[in-house]
This record gives C-alpha cells, sequence and structure tokens, in this order.
C-alpha cells in the first residue's frame, strides 16, 4: 500500500508540473471590451486576468480604439489625474495571479503622453507592471524572507528609467532601485514614443531554511539587456513568483511627487511566460511582422481596386460583396505560435464578415465581424488572433458577408 501511495503522489507531482508549465504564457493585446470604455477589473476576468483587488481599474482606465496602439485596434489608456499621488488617486493597480514558479518573463510595451508631467518638486512614479510573490512586501515595509519581494519598472527625474525591488538585503527602509543603463549611458523614457521593456525574475533557492544569494533581475528596454542585478536574496521559505503586478501611479510620499498637469501612459501588447522563447520581443529582429497592401493580392474574384481616402493614401480594395476574395501566395510564416491579424477596413454597412484562410479554404483560420466604421471613407482597425504552424502558404482574404473595404491587412507574431 506504501509503494502504492508513493508511486501516486510520484505521478500527481509529475502531472502538477506538467500543468505549471504548460500554464504559460498568458497575454493581453486589449483588443477588447469595446472602445471607450473602462477595463475594469471584470474585464480582466474575461480576458483570463484575476486579482483579489484593484485601484483605478474602473475610473481611471480607457480603452483607447481613436488614437495610439502599438499593435491590433486599440490599447490600454491609464489616466493620472494633475495633482494627485499613490493607487486610490492615481494611475491603476491590481496584483494579478499567475501560476507560482521560480522564474518569469514579463513584456509590454508603453508610451507617455507628449506632455507627461514627471512630477512637481520631486519625481518619482511607478511604471505599468512588475513580478511579485507572497506577501509582495513594499512600501517600507523590511522584507523578511517569509513576506514575499516585489520588482517593479520606475520612472525619476526627467523620466530617467530604473527598476525598484524589494528583497531581503534592502540597503535602506525603502527597496533598491538601478539605474536602465545603454552602452553605459543612463536610459530616459521618451514621451510620445512605444518603447518595449521585459523583466526576468529569478526567484533565489532556499537550503534548509536558508536564502541562499542567487537571485536575479533582468531588464531589457527594446530587446536590448539595461540591467543584470545577480546575487539577490528574496526568500527563506517556498514563496514563488505568483503575480504580474499592475502597480502604476505616482509617488512618493508627498503631494511634491504629484503631476503638474493631467498624464496618461499607454499599455499595450502585455505577455507573461516561464519561458523566454515565448517573448518574441528578445528574440534577433523582434517579433515577426508582415504588412500586405490589399490592392497588392496575387489573385481575386469579384473586387476592385481605387484611390483610398485612408492616411498614407495610395490604393484600397473595394467592390467587396458576398463571397469575393483576393490571395496572396508565397507567404512564409517562419516559427509556429499564436499571431495577431489585422485589417484596416471601411465601411457605412453593419453585418460584415471576413474570414482568413490558408491554400484556398484548405484551413480555415478564423472569421472576424467588420463593424460600421460610418462611411467608406473612414477607416478603422480591427484584429483577431489566430494560431499558425511553420510553413509557406497562400493566404485568402474571404468575405462571408461583404460591403466594406480593404486598405491594408496584417500579421504579427505573439508568441
Amino acid at each position: 500500500m506504501k509503494v502504492k501511495i508513493f508511486l501516486l503522489a510520484l505521478v500527481l507531482f509529475i502531472v502538477m508540473g506538467s500543468v505549471q508549465a504548460m500554464a504559460a504564457p498568458k497575454y493581453n493585446t486589449f483588443e477588447r471590451p469595446a472602445r471607450g470604455s473602462a477595463y475594469t477589473l471584470a474585464q480582466w476576468g474575461i480576458d483570463g486576468w484575476s486579482a483579489p483587488w484593484d485601484f483605478g481599474m474602473s475610473t481611471r482606465t480607457w480603452m483607447d480604439g481613436y488614437n495610439f496602439n502599438h499593435s491590433g485596434g486599440q490599447s490600454l489608456r491609464v489616466f493620472y489625474p494633475a495633482g494627485q499621488i499613490d493607487p486610490p488617486n492615481s494611475g491603476a493597480q491590481a496584483p494579478f495571479d499567475i501560476t507560482p514558479g521560480q522564474e518569469y518573463y514579463l513584456s509590454y510595451w508603453v508610451r507617455f503622453s507628449s506632455d507627461f508631467s514627471w512630477g512637481t518638486t520631486e519625481h518619482a512614479g511607478k511604471l505599468g507592471l512588475g513580478l511579485a510573490g507572497g506577501g509582495a512586501c513594499s512600501g517600507g515595509i523590511p522584507c523578511t524572507g517569509y513576506n514575499g519581494f516585489t520588482s517593479r519598472m520606475i520612472w525619476r527625474a526627467g523620466g530617467q528609467a530604473a527598476i525598484y525591488y524589494y528583497h531581503m538585503d534592502d540597503a535602506g527602509q525603502y527597496g533598491d532601485y538601478a539605474i536602465l543603463k545603454n552602452n553605459g549611458a543612463d536610459i530616459y523614457y521618451p514621451r510620445g514614443t512605444w518603447v518595449n521593456i521585459v523583466q526576468r525574475l529569478k526567484v533565489n533557492t532556499v537550503t534548509a531554511g536558508n536564502a541562499n544569494p542567487d537571485g536575479e533581475i533582468q531588464i531589457w528596454y527594446n530587446g536590448v539587456s539595461a540591467a543584470n542585478i545577480t546575487g539577490l536574496r528574496f526568500v527563506r521559505n517556498g514563496d514563488l513568483v505568483d503575480k504580474a503586478y499592475f502597480s502604476s501611479f505616482f509617488g512618493g510620499a508627498t503631494s511634491a511627487f504629484a503631476p503638474q498637469n493631467d498624464s496618461y501612459i499607454w499599455y499595450d501588447d502585455l505577455k507573461v511566460s516561464t519561458n523566454k522563447n515565448d517573448i518574441c520581443e528578445l528574440s534577433p529582429g523582434g517579433c515577426f511582422t508582415r504588412t500586405f497592401q490589399a490592392e497588392s493580392y496575387n489573385a481575386m474574384s469579384g473586387v476592385m481596386t481605387e484611390t483610398t481616402p485612408d492616411t498614407g493614401g495610395g490604393q484600397n480594395v473595394g467592390g467587396i460583396d458576398n463571397q469575393d476574395w483576393i490571395a496572396f501566395t508565397g507567404v512564409n510564416i517562419p516559427t509556429s505560435g499564436r499571431y495577431l491579424v489585422e485589417y484596416r477596413i471601411a465601411t457605412p454597412n453593419d453585418g460584415g464578415k471576413l474570414s482568413l484562410d490558408l491554400n484556398g479554404g484548405a484551413t480555415v483560420l478564423g472569421e472576424i465581424n467588420i463593424p460600421n466604421t460610418g462611411s467608406f471613407s473612414t477607416y478603422r482597425t480591427v484584429s483577431h488572433e489566430v494560431n499558425i504552424s511553420a510553413g509557406t502558404y497562400q493566404f485568402g482574404l474571404y468575405a462571408v458577408t461583404g460591403g466594406f473595404d480593404i486598405n491594408w491587412w496584417k500579421i504579427t507574431k505573439l508568441y
């Protein structure tokens, strides 16, 4: 009987290990809910992200499908009101659960508003998401090895970029920080431009209740290593990375850290994984992407080309009725994975539907509903996600229900 119990426990251990490995990656391209709405904690939950509490998600977030996005048709905009500091009144905060792991990678794209204020007379704030575990010690609370750890991005005076982390050996009451560097020069966040941030956190090992100094934090800025901190002690118990911690606000302990004017930060293409290969931003050349002008099709049925009123000019494909199609041959997909497919469309009609397929309809990758944009002169980018295996294909865009124009379409690898 003891042997059977041991074997059963061993099988459960192996299965649980497999489940943990299969839990990654998590990602969010912020393509829903509808543009112009708040991205509440409940809406995060619909997209597979859960947290026990939040600040600001209902009141200071906005789905931007009108102004800026890194990919797709939407991004998440977070509001930082003038004169306000701390999570209840500034930005947004929520500790999103992830499957506990020894090592995690976290990636997201970020864009500061063109008039973003770094503060008043003091300058510091938390940016975007970080990694945390256990009790997520912060806020001047000492990390004992039993109450977890946090590692979050911050800005300092003038937008100076840094990683701010709480660990067992903090030099003072608060966490330590390291300035991001590029070839020895300090990195400063730009206003009005998308940049990519990747963080890797590896929890230290523990021997007989003692924390070994082998924890690590590494930061990449636009795909280039910008900080590498080793010899860290985070825990002396079994705590692992278990939170993708959205923690972005002004402060600082006093109103001197508050922004002088209303400020905004946009976020897009969030990814969390235990596997570096899932973070294509770290691949040579970045994430695979390719844009196709609709009028550059290799074959078609029933459509016409015309001068487009869309930004950038050129031509679009119009006259698309039910069952019309355009096809693009010899399209190489270098690696299998999850891809975001975007379409630049315009229509005054409701009920349009487009199907994306491979090799003359042999494989249907997915369908997308085409929204009414107001007119054939008003363009909007819509997107959906599909799985594609590596290979060279003919891609087809098939109008299940027509009545819309297409200017271009685009494929981008997510992971």
